[in-house]
């Protein structure tokens, strides 16, 4: 498991090869992680690692679905699973490839093993914890999961799996509150 000071060094460096506001995001996801996670009774380090890192990906530049499995790639190398984890759970809030706002930019025998990844693993409170955060968190702040929700289909359009994705995502929401006896809203 990476440190705070080791995640952190590695978002600067990525942020240095590709700079953009994914970097704020990820800071976001991170801090709103360690709330959740403190409320939950969840370990917070951990919490606000999973968070800075769950979109190093992107250090590569633009892409879409792709920076899930090129940070997967990134973490490994660097002996970091958990971490590489959760790169590939974070957007998954049901474990189909497919339930993607936007689309994938990778090969067919990648996206098999996408699949293959999603279909053997169980998800733990770490992987809700961070796909909820990433769904409420933007570059400049939060914002309920309906804004972040209809921002992604004006950006992206409407899918099959939209529906079910955004069923999940609200899914996600009650279960935190119940875990923290509140509203995660309230820890913006």
């Amino acid at each position: 498991m990476a440190g705070r000071k080791e995640a952190e060094h590695l978002l600067e460096k990525a942020g240095e090869q590709n700079p953009g506001p994914w970097i704020a995001h990820s800071r976001n996801v991170a801090v709103l992680a360690e709330k959740i996670a403190a409320e939950a009774g969840m370990d917070v380090s951990r919490a606000y690692v999973f968070g800075l890192l769950h979109d190093i990906g992107r250090q590569y530049g633009p892409m879409q679905a792709r920076h899930a499995l090129e940070g997967y790639r990134f973490l490994m190398e660097q002996g970091h699973p958990e971490e590489a984890r959760i790169c590939m759970t974070h957007t998954f809030q049901y474990q189909n490839p497919e339930a993607v706002y936007d689309s994938w930019d990778c090969s067919e025998e990648e996206l098999d093993w996408v699949q293959r990844y999603l279909s053997q693993i169980t998800y733990d409170d770490y992987d809700r914890l961070i796909q909820l955060c990433d769904a409420l968190s933007l570059a400049d702040g939060y914002c309920i999961a309906e804004k972040k929700m209809v921002s992604s289909i004006l950006k992206f359009g409407w899918k099959d799996t939209t529906e079910a994705k955004w069923k999940a995502i609200l899914c996600l929401k009650d279960y935190f509150d119940n875990k923290i006896n509140g509203d995660v809203y309230a820890l913006f």
